[in-house]
């Protein structure tokens, strides 16, 4: 008896479905295998007696191992690939701190932060720091400062909200005209509406006029001073689409910071 293993170790797309190996056996006297194909690789073993199969099952599953590691740690990548720009709303300390953050993700990242302050603006130009906060450390020269929204979100992947809770409504009305409807939110944001009680996951999709607008909460625990040091932190990223968490868990961790997704 001969057995034909044929793990397809072909390159898929993202997030397309895919078959696991498959195992082929052939008990005809003399049978040969089927014709190889150059996206997949083939293994020929026989079958002689309980050795033989201990041994080609062992190949077999380092086989098996070595492919799901490749498509695991292909997946972990592709996020983090196919992202160009995100946008940071709010200058404070943790919008600040998670703009330089993800901008040492990846260099060619563009990472726009929508301030209020001129003068902050320029600081993080033309001198690479948040002159109100932080001003000791230095921002990657891929964090861009802006004061004009459209702009900003202009052709944005991601947005994380770090502008807080009690101004989120005015400001989020403010700018929605400018924001995609299919742009996932990331609040930072913590707390109520002091007036009406309300969360983030309620003020965001009224203000923007969107209740389908993607959306993700990022909290603790985690001090913005930790991620400027590079500190080991961690951050949990929850939200009902568990698509959307994935995509954000991939986009931001790191060596020293690890992100944790909960179904909220």
């Amino acid at each position: 008896m001969t057995c034909l293993l044929e793990p397809p170790f072909r390159c898929l797309p993202p997030f397309q479905p895919f078959s696991p190996p498959r195992f082929r056996c052939y008990a005809a006297p003399g049978a040969q295998p089927l014709p190889s194909d150059p996206d997949t690789e083939t293994l020929v073993l026989p079958l002689d007696g309980p050795k033989e199969r201990r041994e080609i099952v062992r190949l077999a599953w380092e086989k098996l191992v070595r492919w799901s590691r490749s498509l695991q740690s292909r997946a972990k990548t592709d996020v983090l690939e196919r992202t160009n720009k995100i946008v940071v709303l709010g200058g404070g300390s943790f919008g600040t701190a998670i703009a330089a953050h993800v901008a040492t993700r990846k260099s060619p990242l563009e990472v726009n932060m929508l301030v209020r302050d001129p003068q902050v603006c320029r600081s993080i130009n033309e001198e690479h720091h948040n002159c109100k906060y932080f001003p000791q450390h230095e921002l990657p020269k891929n964090v861009i400062a802006t004061t004009d929204a459209k702009a900003a979100l202009l052709g944005a992947d991601f947005c994380f909200h770090a502008v807080p809770v009690q101004f989120s409504s005015s400001f989020l009305e403010e700018i929605a005209n400018y924001v995609d409807p299919g742009l996932p939110f990331i609040s930072l944001s913590k707390g109520l509406e002091l007036n009406t009680l309300r969360t983030m996951s309620q003020i965001i999709p009224k203000a923007l006029k969107n209740p389908r607008q993607p959306y993700v909460v990022l909290s603790g625990p985690s001090f913005a001073l930790e991620l400027m040091n590079k500190l080991p932190t961690a951050l949990v990223v929850a939200s009902k689409d568990q698509k959307i968490a994935n995509s954000v868990q991939q986009l931001m961790a790191s060596k020293n910071l690890r992100i944790n997704t909960s179904r909220g």
